[in-house]
């Protein structure tokens, strides 16, 4: 496919490979489409939210287990650790 574009759209694309952020200029097209095309019908990949998953990289902490904030939630009533350890306890025995 052979599609012309304006000009600013042009350098827009041209500026995204030279920063090295895509490896061509059909690459950035096609990043482009791929949005577009979650923004159209979100499927799991449209529902995820990247800016937390990026604000949890930064933030998060190795060092803490999931088990530990299974125990320390499921003090909280109705929360869905419990719910999910209780299930855990039962697929065990």
């Amino acid at each position: 496919m052979n599609t012309p574009l304006k000009n600013d759209l042009k350098d827009f694309v041209q500026k995204k490979v030279q920063s090295g952020q895509f490896p061509s200029e059909e690459a950035v097209v096609e990043a482009a489409l791929k949005r577009f095309q979650e923004q159209e019908a979100p499927g799991p990949e449209g529902l995820i939210d990247h800016e937390f998953v990026e604000y949890c990289a930064r933030e998060g902490d190795d060092h803490v287990l999931l088990e530990e904030v299974l125990e320390a939630t499921s003090k909280i009533p109705g929360s869905m650790a419990r719910a999910i350890i209780e299930e855990e306890r039962a697929d065990r025995i």
